[in-house]
Order: structure tokens, then C-alpha cells, then sequence
């Protein structure tokens, strides 16, 4: 399926499906909420997070409100080249015409992500600069296609190029920068497929597919020693590559490639090493200039990535515990809070396990912290063992740990407790016997973190007044 963008003289055929995932990448990207109509008014595409208020008024994500119709047929009628609008259920918004002044080919609509009135000047100010970023990226990536379809060139891909890599560069979420990095290859080239894999370790991890058959790739593994990815990353510059070769990495196997296909994948370098590669599948061959002008591309793209997997990191370390793996203390607050917010809008059960070594500072003192720690690692590994992937389990302090288990009763997760408290009972610790006493508390109707933690702590408490290595579910 295919939509048309038509201005004078000219027709923009822009496959419809990559069109909007690019668009949405750009709204998730910027966190504001997109809108573009051809040149008589008319949506050409879908909303790009649409505000509550605009999916509430439309019923869903396209323009069916007869007061949003005529507003926007009647803006983009009367606007001259750009303009700060208000629509009628009271959503502010900044408006701009799409192409140059004697080539009108749309208008783009940008809204912030949350319904406000911008009262605030800072607000507003950052927000028109935010839209300004969104207007000119959009606007050179239209220009850049109406070129090379109409005129064969590729000159304005460098523009759009530039534009592009100016927001990827300051976008910190490493899943927007690989969704922006793909959505934007397959609009300008109109390629057929682009992915990106990533190094985690001593191999390379498929992130992001977009494209024929991208979404198939997602998760593939390929070893660094794979003689086909030594041979990516031997060179700084890209490999020319058959589909017959591809074939060899797993998810490649069944992918066919239409004659003519040119295949391109770009080692990522920076200063720091490997930091993945990059592959694209176009149709046609990109010439000295598209090739010149993809590599200041596949640059940028691998400086955005360093950063957002370097940041990506750095923020798993301060939410984790760096000796178990666990969320830490901090964090472990607001995802309870989020649990407790969630189980009370959907009406599902939630419990929680504190569990605590018994006699841990004893066994410092006599074995050593390398011994502790030693055990911890090892009591860690055996709760993530008894509990499910969408239990949440949190090193509380020095020998306490906390086990959220969402929709699940308080006796339910009195046996998950158990599971726990025998396993570390049974293990074979160095030294002497570990054992560890919990205690289970279901969450109630007003139930704040604190209580909730109180109650569990409390159950700990009755369990250790039992004798140790017990559990005590909370009775209230």
C-alpha cells in the first residue's frame, strides 16, 4: 500500500507502513506528538502519540472528529510558513508548511506529548525549539525523497542526513536511537532491510530489524570469531556482501534478496573499539555520493550508540547491586510502588518475601567478607532459581533480600518461600551450613510500601522468634 503526498507538478510516493514507523519513531524520539496532511489538508498519516484528548475525541489514532477536520483543513489552508496554533478542545500546538514556498507539499503538526496549555514561557520556548528540530528533520527527510524520485538526485540526502544525526546524537534511550537509525535508513534509501547488532561480549547481538524480514533477525547471536564477521570487522571500511554469504549467520537462512539488491554492512567503530555493525539491503546502487553520504551517516550513528549503551549501563549499575545482580535498595521503593498501583487497578493479588541469613555476622567474622560475599552470590542465585521471570527480587541490606511475586496470594507465596528456604538449607555452603529465615506478607487494600515492608519484616521477625531457618506467613 502506498500514499501519495501531492503538491504542483509534482507527485511524493512514500510507502505508507515504513513512513509511519519512521514518524513515530521521531514522536518517541522527542517525546512530542506528530501530525502531517497532504497539501489540500488531508491526514497522510496516522497520529504519532496522540494525546489522551486526541485519541478520546477521535476514537483511536486517525482524524475522524469533525471539529478536528475542519480545524485542521482551516489551518493549513490560511498558514503562510509557520504558526503557533490552539485546536478546539484547547491543545496547543505548533504548525509548519512542508516543502519550500514555491513548492507547498504538506504541513506537519507538532503537539506536546501531555495535554497543557504552555503557560509557562520556559515551557513553551522549549517546546517550539523541540518542534522547530522535529519540523526541520522531517521537512529535509520529505525533500531529500521528492528529489531522488522526481530528479534521480541525491544531493538533499545530506541534509536530511545532517538533521537526523543532530537528534540521534542527543537522544539518550538506546532503544529510540536504534529505532531512529533503522526507520530513517529504510525512508531515504528506501532500502529493503536494515538492522544493527550490537557487541555484548564476544559476539554480536541483533538490537534492532526493520524492513523484509527485519523484525526475524531481533535476538540473533553471531560469535565475533565467526569468519564471516572477522572478515566486517578486519576493515574500517564496509563489505559488499551477497546474500549467499549472509546466509551463514543464523536468521539469515531463508532470506531472499530481489535482483539487483545491493547489501552493505558497516563495522561501528569509536575510539573505545567495536561497538557493533550495521547492515543495509537497497535496491539499487547508492553511487559514490549515497555512499559517502551513509558512511558520514553509519559515523554519527556509532558515536549515538556508544553513548546510549555507555549510559544504558551506567544506569543498570546504579539500579543494580553489584555483587548479587539485584535491584538495589533505591530502586527496589518505586517498582513496589508500581506493583501496589498496578494490583489495585486490576484487582490481581501481590506478596512479598523478606528473607534474611541467619547469623551472617557471625560467619563474617570468623571466615572473612570474601566468604560473605561468597554466600550472598550463591543465595542470590538460588532465589533466582525458585522464583519466576516476572517475580521481582531486590538486595534489601547487608544479609537481606526482597521478593516481590505480582498476582500472587499470600500463601502461594508462602510455598515459593519455602521452596527458597530449603534450598539454601540444603546447599553446601564453604565452612558450615547457611540456612535463612522469611517472612510472606499479602498486600492489602490501602497497603503504602512502608506498610507493606513492615508487615513483611515483622513476618522475618516472628520467623527468627520460631528458631531460625522457619517462615511466618503475615496472618493479617
Amino acid at each position: 500500500m502506498r500514499c501519495y503526498l501531492v503538491h504542483t507538478n509534482l507527485l511524493l510516493s512514500v510507502p505508507v507502513r515504513y513512513w509511519q514507523d519512521f514518524q513515530d519513531t521521531l514522536a518517541r524520539a522527542t517525546n512530542a506528538n506528530i501530525y502531517i496532511f497532504d497539501a489540500n489538508g488531508a491526514p497522510f498519516s496516522r497520529f504519532s502519540l496522540p494525546a489522551e484528548l486526541c485519541q478520546e475525541v477521535n476514537k483511536g489514532r486517525e482524524l475522524r472528529n469533525e471539529k478536528c477536520i475542519d480545524f485542521y483543513r482551516l489551518a493549513c489552508g490560511s498558514l503562510e510558513e509557520k504558526d503557533m496554533l490552539t485546536c478546539p478542545y484547547g491543545l496547543k500546538l505548533c504548525a509548519y508548511r512542508l516543502g519550500s514556498y514555491a513548492q507547498r507539499i504538506g504541513y506537519l503538526m507538532v503537539a506536546p506529548s501531555r495535554h497543557t496549555t504552555l503557560v509557562e514561557r520556559e515551557e513553551e520556548i522549549a517546546f517550539i525549539t523541540k518542534a522547530h528540530n522535529v519540523y526541520r528533520t522531517i521537512n529535509e527527510v520529505f525533500s531529500a525523497i521528492l528529489e531522488k524520485n522526481l530528479l534521480g538526485l541525491r544531493r538533499l540526502e545530506l541534509n536530511s542526513i545532517y538533521e537526523i544525526s543532530r537528534l540521534m546524537t542527543s537522544i539518550v534511550e538506546l532503544d529510540r536511537v536504534l529505532e531512529l537509525i533503522t526507520n530513517s535508513l529504510i525512508i531515504i534509501y528506501q532500502a529493503d532491510l536494515c538492522f544493527v547488532g550490537l557487541r555484548e561480549g564476544g559476539k554480536i547481538r541483533v538490537a534492532q530489524g526493520k524492513g523484509v524480514h527485519g523484525s526475524q533477525l531481533i535476538g540473533k547471536e553471531w560469535p565475533l570469531v565467526h569468519p564471516l564477521v572477522e572478515r566486517i570487522f578486519s576493515k574500517v571500511e564496509p563489505s559488499s556482501l551477497s546474500i549467499e554469504e549472509l546466509k551463514v549467520l543464523p536468521g539469515f537462512t531463508g532470506t531472499e534478496a530481489a535482483p539487483g539488491t545491493e547489501i552493505m554492512v558497516y563495522p561501528l567503530w569509536t575510539a573505545l573499539g567495536i561497538v557493533g555493525l550495521l547492515g543495509i539491503a537497497a535496491p539499487a546502487s547508492l553511487g559514490d555520493n549515497g555512499s559517502k553520504n551513509l558512511q558520514i551517516y553509519i559515523n554519527f550513528a556509532a558515536v549515538a550508540l556508544a553513548n546510549a549503551t555507555l549510559i544504558r549501563r551506567l544506569e543498570r549499575e546504579a539500579e543494580t547491586d553489584y555483587l548479587t545482580g539485584f535491584l538495589n535498595k533505591r530502586v527496589l521503593r518505586d517498582v513496589l510502588a508500581a506493583e501496589l498501583q498496578r494490583a489495585a487497578r486490576y484487582g490481581y493479588h501481590l506478596s512479598v518475601i523478606f528473607l534474611d541469613i541467619d547469623d551472617f555476622k557471625a560467619y563474617n567474622d570468623t571466615f572473612g567478607h570474601l566468604a560473605g560475599d561468597v554466600v550472598l552470590q550463591k543465595t542470590a542465585e538460588l532465589i533466582k532459581n525458585s522464583i519466576r521471570t516476572t517475580d521481582i527480587a531486590c538486595r534489601y541490606g547487608g544479609e537481606e533480600f526482597i521478593i516481590i511475586l505480582p498476582g500472587t496470594k499470600g500463601g502461594d507465596a508462602a510455598k515459593v518461600a519455602e521452596r527458597i528456604r530449603k534450598s539454601v538449607e540444603v546447599y553446601p555452603f564453604p565452612h558450615r551450613r547457611i540456612t535463612a529465615s522469611l517472612g510472606v506478607a499479602q498486600a492489602k487494600k490501602n497497603d503504602s510500601v512502608d506498610s507493606l515492608l513492615a508487615r513483611a519484616d515483622q513476618a522475618c521477625y516472628q520467623a527468627k522468634e520460631r528458631g531460625k531457618n522457619h517462615l511466618y506467613l503475615d496472618p493479617s
